[in-house]
């Protein structure tokens, strides 16, 4: 019984660890990035003048519906500001 509830406890703790990605629909990058919906797929697309290979890739949650990772977003964004800097 011991032995049970040392793994309930170690797996209680393990999922408060836990880090799930907050994931930002196209309307939330669009507001964070202050870039349109066409400008940020064609940043996406490899055959656009507007390519970049550093904007983050939206991940596909089902059919139809995509989202980004607010942390590779916000990571886009300080690039971008670092780049003024230097």
């Amino acid at each position: 019984m011991q032995l049970l509830n040392a793994n309930t406890q170690q797996n209680a703790s393990t999922a408060s660890t836990l880090q799930i990605p907050r994931m930002l629909p196209l309307k939330q990058v669009m507001h964070y990035t202050a870039l349109s919906s066409t400008t940020i797929y064609e940043m996406l697309s490899e055959k656009s003048d507007r390519y970049d290979p550093t904007f983050p890739v939206q991940v596909k949650l089902s059919r139809g519906r995509v989202a980004w990772v607010e942390s590779e977003v916000a990571d886009w964004i300080e690039s971008k500001m670092a780049d003024r800097i230097h």
